[in-house]
């Protein structure tokens, strides 16, 4: 726990100590007097004049390369919408997924028509 006892926690309306020709970042505010303030609970993060506050509490913000679990909502046109507790519904696309016995070809409107039948809404899918 001796690694947390240096990082500095706010609260919103906090004020954040700052050296001259600091850049204000995401989730701080200029005051009028120039004090710089948290708008969000979260740890000051400092890399060299950009301040910003992170929150504590916020949605996963997957990158490329994650591996995700996601619940399908819809099937659209070659593609699935997952919901993925992310701030934005993930993609899958009908080119992306491995067809039944390993087949490798192209897609075809047939594959489409049975796309239900790969995942239906409600589904897990990892990817």
């Amino acid at each position: 726990l001796d690694h947390l006892a240096h990082l500095e926690y706010v609260a919103p309306g906090a004020t954040i100590r700052t050296q001259p020709g600091f850049v204000r970042g995401h989730g701080t505010m200029l005051t009028d007097d120039g004090k710089l303030i948290a708008t969000v609970a979260g740890i000051v993060e400092r890399v060299n004049k950009l301040v910003v506050v992170r929150p504590i509490n916020s949605r996963y913000s997957p990158e490329i390369g994650d591996v995700v679990v996601g619940r399908v909502l819809e099937i659209a046109s070659k593609r699935w919408r997952l919901d993925i507790n992310s701030r934005q519904h993930a993609s899958l696309l009908l080119s992306a997924v491995n067809l039944p016995g390993g087949v490798q070809r192209r897609r075809t409107a047939a594959d489409e028509l049975a796309m239900a039948s790969l995942f239906s809404p409600g589904d897990l899918v990892s990817a």
